[in-house]
C-alpha cells in the first residue's frame, strides 16, 4: 500500500471512532433526561368533588372545563403540576 491509502484509512478509522463516541454520549444524555407527566386538578363548583386528569394544551387555572360526574355541576381547573 502506498502512503496515501494508509493516511486515508487512518483518517477514516479516527472518524469512525469519533462518531461512535459522539453517539454513545448522545444516548447517555437522552437516557438521563426525566420524563414528566403534566396533570391538572378539577374541582366541582357545587359539591367540591375533585378529579385529577391529564393536562391538555390550552388548559389554564380557572378554566371551567367539564361537568361533575357526581352532581352534574361545572368543574374548574384548580391546579396544574408535573410529576
Amino acid at each position: 500500500m502506498n502512503s496515501g491509502t494508509e493516511i486515508l484509512l487512518a483518517v477514516l478509522l479516527v472518524a469512525v471512532i469519533l462518531y461512535l463516541i459522539y453517539e454513545s454520549y448522545l444516548k447517555k444524555k437522552r437516557e438521563e433526561s426525566p420524563r414528566y407527566v403534566t396533570r391538572e386538578i378539577l374541582v366541582c363548583l357545587n359539591c367540591n368533588y375533585v378529579i385529577e386528569k391529564d393536562f391538555e394544551p390550552g388548559d389554564f387555572i380557572g378554566l371551567i372545563k367539564d361537568t361533575c360526574p357526581r352532581c352534574g355541576g361545572k368543574m374548574r381547573i384548580k391546579g396544574i403540576y408535573s410529576v
